[in-house]
């Protein structure tokens, strides 16, 4: 069900068995879908997708731009390598994705296999949705959140520019310590 629960506040009968409260949660998702115009041949390729922008952004206008870095990155076959896929597929959540976290043999992990991965790996939101929908224009290939506390994200057209968002996210870890336990 990952991916195909929508991710809202619910008021539930407390009658409901744990089946019934699901099929309400995979109902609205497919409500959302359906808001959008997406056709149901597309909906899991849309949730994919979706659930890695959603898991990758941090401030609104930023999903828009996470979704133009991985549409960007799947036109030119150029691998997605989301750190959410790859520590997804691992069963962690970490902030530091390791060397054993990003070579281990997967399919969720966007850093061995091209393309989208096999399915969702979140829930998507409204949100996120849209962003996959309706990208911003943009040329970015890379991006990264340097400062944990507010979500900055530095978004980059070269890999060189990415080299020095990578610069300063390392300094703002160093001078915030605890963030990666």
């Amino acid at each position: 069900l990952e991916g195909y629960l929508f991710p809202a506040t619910y008021s539930f009968d407390k009658s409901l068995d744990a089946k019934s409260i699901l099929t309400i949660m995979v109902n609205r998702m497919k409500q959302e879908l359906e808001r959008y115009g997406v056709a149901k041949k597309d909906w899991h390729k849309t949730l994919t997708f979706a659930s890695i922008v959603q898991r990758e952004a941090r401030l609104t206008d930023d999903f828009y731009k996470v979704s133009r870095v991985f549409k960007n990155r799947l036109d030119i076959n150029m691998a997605l390598q989301s750190c959410a896929t790859a520590s997804y597929g691992v069963g962690e959540f970490s902030i530091i994705v390791t060397n054993r976290i990003l070579n281990d043999d997967n399919p969720y992990n966007t850093y061995k296999y091209p393309g989208l991965p096999l399915g969702p790996i979140a829930a998507p939101g409204s949100v996120a949705l849209d962003a996959t929908l309706h990208p911003v224009d943009g040329s970015w290939l890379y991006f990264v959140t340097w400062n944990l506390k507010t979500g900055e994200t530095i978004f980059s057209n070269t890999y060189a520019e990415h080299q020095a968002g990578i610069v300063k996210w390392d300094q703002w870890m160093a001078e915030n310590p605890g963030w990666d336990e």
